[in-house]
């Protein structure tokens, strides 16, 4: 298995990845993280072919939300 294999969601209409990123830490749940940090790990995932980020809004109170959304931006 690959980290860019995919896999249809059940009763979506959407393909993701066999394998994802826990984001969590990128809105500081357990500790400070340096947004250069979240970049690195972000960046290590998406060259490796990794679409499937989960993240949630009490994640640092959006904060992982608004992370990935400028990181995801800037690979688009």
């Amino acid at each position: 298995m690959k980290v860019s294999d995919t896999r249809k969601l059940p009763r979506r209409a959407v393909d993701v990845t066999v394998m994802g990123l826990g984001c969590a830490q990128m809105g500081n749940l357990y500790r400070v993280t340096p947004y250069e940090e979240s970049k690195g790990a972000f960046d290590k995932a998406w060259e490796s072919g990794m679409r499937y980020f989960d993240t949630a809004p009490f994640y640092g109170y959006t904060r992982s939300e608004r992370r990935l959304g400028t990181m995801v931006t800037e690979h688009d």
